[in-house]
C-alpha cells in the first residue's frame, strides 16, 4: 500500500490552533463570568459588562472553527478514512464539534432553564477536552 500523505498545510494548522486557543479560552472565560463573576450596579449584583463581549468573540471563533471543521471534513477526513489510523479519536474529535455546533444551538434558542444547565455543562465538558484530543490525535499521528 502506498503512503498517503495527510499532513495539514502550516498556514491552515496555525489557523486552527488559533481558532481553537481563542474559542477555548474565550468559553471558559464566558463560562466563569457567568457563574462566579459579578459585579455591584446601581440594583445590586449584576453581570460582569465584559461578559457579552467575551461572548461575542467567542462565537466569532466558534463560528471559525465551523468553517475550519468544514475544510477538515471535505479534505483531511476522506483522504485519512483510506489508511484506517486513528478513525476512533478522529470520529470522537469529529463527534465532539458536532455535539459542540448543537449544544450552541440550544445553548442560544433554549428558553428551559433547568435543561439550558444541563446543555450548558455539556458544552463546556466536550469543549474543554477538545484541545487534549486534538494534540492527541496529532501526537498518535506524529508518531506513526
Amino acid at each position: 500500500m502506498s503512503a498517503v500523505r495527510v499532513k495539514i498545510e502550516p498556514w491552515f494548522r496555525r489557523t486552527l490552533y488559533l481558532g481553537l486557543f481563542i474559542s477555548w479560552v474565550s468559553g471558559v472565560l464566558f463560562f466563569v463570568m457567568n457563574n462566579w463573576i459579578t459585579v455591584t450596579g446601581d440594583f445590586g449584583p449584576e453581570k460582569h459588562p465584559w461578559q457579552f463581549n467575551v461572548l461575542l468573540v467567542h462565537g466569532a471563533a466558534a463560528f471559525i472553527m465551523l468553517m475550519l471543521f468544514g475544510s477538515i471534513l471535505s479534505n483531511h477526513i476522506p483522504m485519512t478514512w483510506k489508511t484506517k489510523r486513528l478513525r476512533k479519536i478522529g470520529i470522537t474529535i469529529s463527534s465532539f464539534i458536532v455535539i459542540q455546533a448543537v449544544t450552541a444551538y440550544l445553548l442560544y434558542y433554549l428558553a428551559n432553564e433547568d435543561i439550558r444547565v444541563i446543555v450548558s455543562y455539556l458544552h463546556l465538558a466536550m469543549g474543554g477536552s477538545l484541545p487534549l484530543l486534538l494534540w492527541a490525535h496529532i501526537k498518535l499521528g506524529r508518531k506513526r
